[in-house]
């Protein structure tokens, strides 16, 4: 993959006895370098503005989505938790099983990288800090969560659109091949904002139900263990 742009750090230094030494960045700022590194340049939103014109069949004006067929991608949460890498991999490789098909063929790496700024300038947020150590749920108990409170939306087998009206598809192992475990319990938690799926984090009062942070590791160990 050619990058168009790569962010350089500001490495603090430390002064030793033996000279100066290099220390190592901040893990918020080493988080934010690998999640936010492509070009926000206006030519770049523009040129991929214009390749997105052949999004909008499926994920609307704006990105603002089609329910039943393509998901929001304009949505602040989602944007702040995906990383560049994600959205490209995503345009580049679609998701199989789906109406995502893969856009390399039709898109050069030029095109696909325009595409990612354009999205980001719809919502301009900065990224967050996501918690990607290992997965800690039972998936036994993340069943329990599942079929009680997520597959009313998602699906008895997380198909989405295929089995239900108001849910994008969650289950399938493109997916979550692609999705990082930072990524999932950030959505989880905090929800997809300008969408239904509100945040299921204990301290969110208007939750369809309040999860613990066990629970959300088991629902997502369930989907794992379950990703077909």
């Amino acid at each position: 993959m050619v990058r168009l742009f790569t962010p350089l750090l500001a490495v603090p230094m430390v002064l030793l006895a033996g000279g100066v030494v290099e220390a190592d960045p901040a893990p918020s700022e080493a988080s934010t370098a690998k999640m936010r590194w492509v070009v926000g340049s206006a030519e770049n939103v523009a040129l991929g503005k214009a390749s997105f014109g052949t999004c909008m069949g499926c994920h609307n004006i704006n990105a603002t989505g089609r329910i039943g067929i393509g998901p929001r991608i304009a949505s602040e949460s989602y944007l702040a938790a995906a990383s560049d890498d994600f959205l490209i991999e995503t345009i580049r490789d679609g998701r199989a099983g789906t109406t995502m098909v893969p856009w390399g063929a039709v898109f050069g790496e030029a095109e696909i990288q325009g595409v990612v700024a354009y999205l980001r300038s719809l919502h301009p947020v900065e990224p967050v800090v996501l918690d990607e150590s290992e997965l800690r749920g039972d998936p036994d108990k993340g069943a329990i969560v599942f079929r009680n409170i997520c597959s009313g939306c998602h699906g008895r087998s997380g198909a989405g659109y295929q089995e239900t009206a108001n849910g994008t598809g969650i289950g399938r192992k493109a997916f979550l091949d692609a999705a990082s475990n930072g990524f999932l319990r950030f959505i989880v938690s905090e929800g997809k904002s300008q969408t239904k799926m509100r945040g299921f984090a204990a301290k969110n009062i208007t939750a369809v139900a309040n999860l613990t942070e066990q629970q959300i590791e088991d629902t997502i160990a369930y989907l794992r263990a379950n990703a077909w």
